[in-house]
């Protein structure tokens, strides 16, 4: 048996699987087994072992790959599959097409009636005859914001459909198809017996399904690194295999009856369950180690555990680009690999510690590549939570299911000691995810940066196992890169401003030179109408959680030290309390006489919680930080605030360049600022256009006065309102001022450097 095989066999399975599923590159990873290899002088099979264990899947995976569909072919009969969400008045998921090929569809409900059967009934493992178009994902707004293109090739779906029309061609076939209607059902069943406040809790630890989820309670999870105990992981599987066995060996069935229950059952409850990848590396595992007669030997388990992720690739080859396959194997390696780190545990409580603590050091890098921050507080948080939810919260969800299908009655009962009791260790919870400091936000490194905090990691992991002394030397392997990363930021001299792409808004992130200062000029958001109430969705777009707040975060931003709001408009302030909320936000900047104004309301109430000032700004006030001088040059001290023309206008200077944030300033405005500032801040390097393009901004004189080398228009792809004005891109094209659309380009950065300004899109990058 090889000694090693997480080096022989995972790692060219992996690079063999990315490579087919991807690209090329993805070969690269093959060159630390080679070097194993190499330098051990390990002999021929296990030389050959490594290029069988590569050529296999990657055979496998060419061989079983489709070749693209044609641009307008879509399916005509489907199979809804898995993940199948109903939010408001919209059903989206994943289904197969008759040609065999899986597809993300999405369907709208004509009326509350066709809403109300598809939720009684279920659509999981049933088919549909359909007319649908093909749909093609919005490019990611900037380079670390969700990519729906590369998130489908992950999931192995061809591309995304909307369904036009649809009939019921009943119950598909097959044993998968089966269980999927079962998981269906048991959901129902969910949410109608259990009590709404652990409903989806119940849902998400039982069958796998989180859409139901408050997302402040995910926020509270992920900051506290506990996100793994509300997701099916090898953790539940483990305890449910465990309670099984126990429960059939006590009913006196012999052991090898047992086993042959347990390999039937596991496989299903992985679909059920939603098939996660940390499910089914629990269920492959668990299964080859009852074929296996059992046995927690390193060597054993590290050989089952390459073996079932090796048999889960060649099933569903792309998942090897899931974060949640990525990490699953990263940590269940490492914990196999650090037998001599654990068996220094003096108790349960040390053991308990060096596991979470072996498991979040290894997946950091993934962490950071997909998420670009990762938990400090989950070190201690899983001491309390993981026995908690393996000894309390896990076994009262699978005892209250089956007793709301066995008695009722005392389900009943239960539920109304175990609801307040959940809601206050929910209430902990939340107050714990927004301790300060819970997080370390290095952003996503590049690759040297990546390169280093992983040579740092399996350093550290060598001297602690080892036992060298002194132990500083471990702690320098792991903190040098720690640093390194946290500070690599601060040896920029540039001025950045990066205007996000936030659909029809505003938003701009200032980085001052070696971040001294982050500033951010808006928030964008989205205007709302109120729906009926059958068409009220939960899981919403939000422009600050997924457009603002990872551009921060992928740039290793923690905190802002000014959030200037130019006025309340939707566009301008919706998403405001989002980042007050996730961010450390020092100091937040209005307008005169707009604090009580509606659409500050929610950022008024998050500001609140999270102690962050909040000053009413005018012209006249001015401020120097990083070598840039900032200054509020409208609207006029004792003005009230009525609407556009109020905007907060800020002008940042640099040495040569002059930036100006208009917000929604109108002629009137602008004429305003010629008049007071045309001779001492005018003309400018960058102007951010006023009203978005509109007609009624950017009006000649001022253009005139301002003659920006650049001007950036922030507005939505094929917005409602026409924006920019065929009038106003006219205008600057007379005057011969050169302008750039976030609706073209995306996310547009500016940067200041030596004199020189540099542009850079996240469509391309040029300079100027």
């Amino acid at each position: 048996m090889l000694d090693n095989p997480v080096v022989f066999l995972a790692l060219p399975a992996v690079a063999a699987a990315a490579s087919a599923a991807g690209s090329p590159v993805y070969l690269l990873l093959v060159l630390p087994a080679g070097a194993v290899l190499l330098f051990g002088r390990e002999p021929p099979e296990a030389w050959l072992s490594s290029l069988v264990a590569a050529a296999v899947i990657f055979a496998f995976m060419s061989a079983g790959e489709k070749p693209p569909p044609d641009p307008g072919q879509a399916p005509d009969l489907i199979e809804w599959t898995d993940r199948v969400a109903i939010d408001g008045d919209t059903m989206r998921g994943f289904v197969r097409g008759e040609e065999g090929r899986r597809w993300y569809a999405t369907y709208r409900f004509r009326n509350p009636a066709e809403k109300e059967q598809y939720v009684s009934a279920g659509a999981a493992g049933r088919r549909f005859g359909v007319k649908a178009i093909r749909s093609t994902p919005a490019p990611p707004s900037h380079r670390y914001a969700f990519n729906m293109e590369k998130w489908l090739r992950s999931e192995g779906a061809a591309g995304v459909i909307e369904i036009e029309e649809a009939v019921y061609a009943g119950p598909a076939p097959g044993p998968a198809a089966a269980l999927r209607r079962h998981r269906e059902r048991l959901r129902t069943h969910i949410r109608k017996t259990f009590p709404e406040p652990v409903a989806a809790e119940a849902e998400a630890l039982l069958i796998g399904e989180r859409t139901g989820v408050d997302p402040e309670d995910e926020r509270a999870y992920r900051r506290l690194g506990i996100t793994h105990l509300f997701a099916i992981s090898g953790l539940h599987v483990g305890i449910l295999t465990f309670l099984l066995r126990e429960g059939l060996l006590r009913i006196r069935l012999r052991t090898h009856l047992v086993r042959l229950l347990l390999l039937m059952f596991l496989p299903c409850y992985a679909l059920i369950a939603g098939g996660a990848p940390s499910v089914w590396r629990a269920v492959l595992v668990s299964s080859l180690l009852l074929i296996g007669g059992g046995g927690l030997r390193t060597r054993r388990l590290d050989l089952y555990l390459t073996a079932g992720m090796i048999l889960f690739l060649l099933i569903d080859p792309h998942a090897v680009f899931k974060p949640g396959f990525q990490m699953s194997y990263a940590a269940a390696f490492s914990l196999i690999h650090s037998e001599a780190i654990l068996s220094r545990a003096a108790n349960a409580l040390q053991q308990s510690f060096l596991v979470t603590a072996v498991c979040q050091i290894a997946v950091t890098p993934i962490l950071l590549i997909h998420f670009f921050e990762t938990s400090i507080s989950a070190f201690l948080a899983n001491l309390l939570f993981v026995p908690l939810f393996s000894a309390v919260v896990l076994p009262a969800n699978l005892l209250f299911l089956f007793l709301s299908y066995a008695v009722p009655p005392v389900a009943d009962l239960l539920f109304g000691l175990y609801v307040p009791v959940r809601g206050l260790l929910g209430e902990w919870i939340r107050i714990a995810g927004d301790l300060p400091y819970s997080v370390w936000t290095p952003g996503r490194p590049e690759i040297a940066g990546l390169l280093l905090l992983t040579a740092g990691i399996l350093l550290f992991f060598v001297l602690v196992e080892k036992r060298w002394k002194p132990v500083k030397a471990a702690a320098a392997a792991l903190l040098l890169p720690v640093l390194v990363l946290t500070f690599w930021h601060h040896g920029d001299p540039s001025l950045r401003v990066t205007f996000l792409d936030v659909g029809q808004g505003d938003a701009a992130v200032i980085e001052l030179p070696h971040r001294r200062g982050v500033l951010l000029a808006d928030t964008g958001g989205v205007l709302r109408f109120q729906p009926e109430e059958w068409q009220q969705r939960q899981g919403r777009f939000e422009v600050g959680n997924q457009i603002v707040i990872p551009f921060l975060k992928g740039r290793g931003i923690g905190a802002l030290d000014q959030l200037v709001l130019s006025h309340p408009d939707a566009d301008h302030a919706e998403a405001a309390d989002e980042v007050i909320r996730e961010l450390r936000v020092r100091e937040i900047h209005i307008g005169p006489d707009t604090y009580g104004d509606p659409g500050y309301a929610a950022a008024v109430r998050a500001a609140a919680e999270r102690k962050s000032p909040i000053r009413e700004m005018r012209e006249g006030h001015a401020w120097t930080a990083g070598g840039v001088r900032f200054r509020y040059v409208s609207p006029e001290p004792e003005k009230d605030y009525e609407g556009n023309n109020d905007s907060l206008v800020l002008h940042a200077e640099k040495g040569e360049h002059r930036f100006l944030f208009t917000g929604d300033l109108e002629a009137e405005g602008e004429k305003a600022i010629v008049e007071k500032y045309g001779e001492t801040l005018l003309p400018v390097t960058v102007l951010k256009a006023g009203h978005h393009g509109s007609k009624t901004s950017s009006s000649e004189e001022f253009l005139a006065a301002a003659a920006p080398e650049l001007t950036i228009i922030s507005a939505g792809r094929n917005n409602r309102y026409g924006h920019p004005h065929p009038e106003v891109v006219a205008r600057f094209g007379e005057l011969g001022l050169s302008t750039a659309s976030t609706a073209d380009h995306g996310s547009i950065t500016v940067i200041s450097k030596r004199g020189r300004l540099l542009i850079e899109t996240t469509t391309q990058e040029k300079g100027q």
